[in-house]
């Protein structure tokens, strides 16, 4: 059975990706300050599979990045698939915006990335096998008003994603990007109101949110070997928004 550790896996998103595959990977939750989230996804899922932990870590801080799949590592030995979920959203003027918060949003979405990728790459170009699935945004294409910071994020992810593929596809380790349209979740929730959330969903061909699980059946796709040849690819799915 192979390991999957997904950053950012208390809630949302992340949590749903971990539901979804925990039917057939070993699973390392990650989280950093929902706490009493990421417990009681490790216990939902430790009910249908022994092989899930929760390890609480900083991805922006590299010793804790060093931390988290060392722990990993101590559990279940390497990682072969590596998602990276983690990520934050900061809705406001950009002359509002100060450097402070901007390089918080940049560490959390972007920087812990890097920090990530780099740590799972050893093992998996050793096996000369692994995964990377990039959880990026339709407004890393895009571009969001109100979210400048968050845009330029996600779009890094995207030509981090595409420009990585080249570079691990000679050690078959393939590498991808999700992006999402609106995805109903909490942050979702959080940064619009209820207003604001129909007016969005006008906008939307198919006249909803996107459930986090169908994210998560993207994703179950393509670490399978059924995506065997999709590798540098950001895969929309947002419902027709564009």
């Amino acid at each position: 059975m192979k390991t999957a550790l997904i950053t950012g896996s208390s809630r949302g998103i992340g949590a749903a990706i971990a539901r979804r595959l925990a039917k057939s990977y070993k699973i390392v939750i990650n989280y950093n300050k929902s706490e009493d989230a990421a417990l009681a996804l490790l216990k939902e899922l430790r009910d249908k599979n022994s092989n899930v932990i929760a390890v609480k870590a900083d991805l922006s801080k590299e010793d804790e990045v060093d931390y988290l799949f060392r722990t990993a590592e101590d559990n279940f030995g390497h990682i072969d698939i590596l998602i990276n979920n983690a990520g934050k959203s900061y809705v406001g003027l950009i002359q509002d915006m100060e450097f402070k918060k901007w390089q918080e949003i940049v560490n959390t979405n972007l920087n812990s990335v890097f920090l990530a990728t780099k740590r799972a790459l050893g093992p998996m170009i050793s096996q000369k096998d692994g995964v990377i699935i990039n959880i990026s945004s339709i407004w890393g294409k895009e571009g969001a008003a109100l979210e400048a910071c968050y845009s330029a994020s996600k779009g890094a992810i995207n030509t981090f994603t595409k420009a990585l593929s080249k570079e691990l596809a000679p050690s078959n380790i393939r590498v991808n990007a999700i992006a999402p349209g609106v995805v109903l979740t909490d942050m979702m929730k959080n940064d619009y109101s209820e207003r604001e959330l129909d007016l969005i969903k006008e906008d939307i061909g198919m006249g909803r949110f996107a459930d986090p699980k169908e994210v998560a059946d993207l994703v179950a796709f393509l670490i399978s070997d059924e995506a065997s040849y999709i590798t540098g690819s950001i895969i929309d799915i947002n419902g027709g928004f564009y």
